[in-house]
């Protein structure tokens, strides 16, 4: 853990910085490493990686700190320093050796939180979507609502920044699911489909019923379709956010008393025509404005002697040349830089940009762009 004075300083520093145009920052970070024998590589390798996490702690970093008392009533202060700076560009304006130490100091273009917010798709998990139909609506009705619910999600998969996995038939996701307790489900065993766990899942209900709205006159009836849903981060277990949206159609006028008087109450008139499009353009908006700004997050699927594989390719907007960031919290609040290789369509290759410390399966990688 860094010491607190450490902290304070990097977290309060003042950096000389330009507009470099509207949403980014101009930074600079410095960074050294010691060299052990005559092979630079590997100091060099490591004041970079050092010199890119002092420049995102210049773009946004938070302290955190506990006050713990120990079993001797011994009050002990604790804190660290979560780094959460993203990149959309840097280049080297240094880097030699100093006696014993490598120096790097780089210069990074930041993204601020005014950033355009593009170039990247968070996962989204569509999970169980319930339907609950009220008595009276009739079956035509309800085969409509069916047909618009699989047409819009459908839709949902023209989303920009996210990238949709159709995974209805498994249960809504309970959150925290970096543990994988979802591959325990029976249906995710046998269709091999687990929740993302750096990534975000939509669930909820629709409801669909008759709404009355007598005047003194008239009898009115419309038919409410009723649409909950809610953004889960699957690793965290956190709510984002809860869309609630609603479509009325037109369903019965008529003048009080009237229909009685004639006899139509015996036979029942056709409900109306359903079309969820109008309900599904606007969560796909709703959708589109809460994840567009979302870090772009992987989880590291293998670990292996400084090559790493994350969870995230050429779909989700990386390229070679990206730089994750990776928080290890289990192990003193250690990070790691690691530099993309490598990309297919929906993983990455890696190698870390230090010798040590190691990073271990399921851990959490932040793209620093």
């Amino acid at each position: 853990m860094r010491p607190l004075a450490f902290i304070l300083a990097v977290g309060m520093s003042v950096v000389a910085f330009a507009q470099a145009q509207a949403g980014q920052r101009l930074v600079q970070g410095e960074g050294r490493a010691v060299v052990a024998g005559k092979d630079l590589s590997v100091a060099r390798k490591a004041a970079l990686a050092d010199a890119l996490y002092d420049a995102a702690s210049k773009l946004q970093s938070h302290v955190r700190g506990a006050s713990l008392i120990d079993t001797q009533g011994v009050l002990k202060e604790e804190s660290s320093m979560l780094v959460g700076g993203r990149f959309s560009g840097y280049h080297i304006l240094f880097e030699g050796r100093e006696g014993g130490a490598f120096i790097v100091r780089i210069e990074a273009v930041g993204l601020t939180d005014e950033e355009a917010c593009g170039g990247k798709r968070v996962d989204l998990d569509i999970r169980e979507i319930r339907t609950r139909v009220a008595p009276g609506i009739q079956g035509q009705v309800q085969r409509n609502v069916a047909e618009g619910l699989s047409r819009g999600l459908a839709k949902l998969g023209d989303g920009t920044v996210f990238r949709i996995a159709d995974q209805r038939h498994l249960r809504q996701t309970q959150g925290d699911e970096r543990t994988q307790r979802s591959q325990y489900d029976y249906m995710a065993q046998l269709t091999n489909a687990v929740p993302s766990a750096a990534g975000f899942s939509l669930s909820g209900g629709v409801i669909v019923e008759t709404v009355r709205r007598d005047t003194a006159l008239t009898n009115v009836t419309d038919i409410a379709v009723r649409l909950s849903l809610t953004i889960k981060d699957n690793y965290t277990g956190a709510r984002i956010k809860d869309i609630q949206e609603e479509l009325l159609v037109a369903d019965r006028r008529g003048v009080f008393g009237l229909e009685s008087m004639i006899g139509l109450t015996a036979a029942p008139q056709p409900q109306p025509y359903i079309d969820l499009a109008p309900l599904f353009e606007r969560v796909l908006n709703d959708l589109e404005t809460e994840l567009a700004c979302k870090p772009l997050r992987a989880l590291v699927q293998a670990s292996d002697k400084g090559e790493i594989i994350l969870s995230v390719g050429l779909e989700h907007g990386v390229s070679r040349g990206d730089y994750f960031l990776v928080t290890l919290p289990n192990a003193g609040n250690e990070w790691q830089v690691i530099r993309i290789d490598d990309v297919t369509p929906s993983q990455s290759i890696a190698r870390t940009l230090k010798a040590k410390p190691g990073i271990p399966v399921n851990a959490l990688a932040t793209l620093m762009r």
